[in-house]
């Protein structure tokens, strides 16, 4: 019974305080514009899948939030809290991950992308390694034909999670936070292996500085 109550209560606690918490953030955008003029600044954002490490997702999500989003939530008990906290937050949320439920997770994001909705996915989640890009976004820009956009997050002061494998941060209130993103990558063609395109989606992140180069 405990748990039935917190699965069903604790999101209508967590996610209206997380966003009061998100609204005092100063946040700038940063990236190339044309990715900016064309997928981020503006109410008709192109199809699209952002890339992202599961360190940034405490800012991101606030980030995203009410943009209709699809975003994957795992299938755990946890997964259960965070999922109906992100759909509070204006998310399209599947069930699924790369460790279980990872297909039918996939095809409700491929659905949504081509159906033209933005996709956001953690590519080192949901367990890691850290830094360590999974197939599954590979397959979901194969799949729709859209590109991959990489985005990481930075700010100037922070709680940090204890010992999360992430290294996974909150901006403090009124933190200055940065969203840079960086240069799109269309995977149209699968000329290269999984591992290839990993790597690539790894390269265009690690271009972009970090929160975890900062402190």
């Amino acid at each position: 019974m405990a748990t039935f109550l917190l699965q069903k209560l604790a999101p209508y606690f967590i996610a209206p305080l997380y966003w009061l918490l998100s609204k005092t953030w100063r946040i700038q955008e940063l990236g190339p514009t044309p990715v900016l003029d064309h997928y981020v600044q503006t109410e008709a954002r192109a199809p699209c899948v952002y890339a992202h490490w599961h360190g940034d997702e405490l800012v991101l999500v606030a980030y995203y939030s009410f943009r209709r989003l699809a975003v994957l939530s795992s299938l755990s008990k946890d997964g259960t809290i965070m999922a109906r906290a992100l759909q509070l937050l204006g998310y399209q949320v599947f069930r699924g991950s790369s460790s279980k439920g990872g297909a039918r997770g996939l095809i409700g994001l491929i659905k949504a992308v081509k159906e033209g909705s933005q996709a956001a996915l953690a590519v080192d989640g949901p367990k890691g390694p850290i830094y360590e890009v999974k197939p599954g976004v590979v397959e979901l820009a194969l799949r729709t034909g859209k590109p991959i956009i990489p985005v990481r997050t930075r700010c100037d002061r922070a709680w940090y999670v204890p010992r999360a494998w992430n290294r996974s941060y909150l901006p403090k209130p009124f933190a200055r936070v940065e969203v840079e993103y960086g240069e799109p990558l269309f995977l149209t063609t699968p000329t290269e292996s999984n591992m290839q395109l990993c790597a690539k989606i790894k390269k265009a992140l690690d271009v972009i500085p970090g929160q975890s180069s900062q402190n």
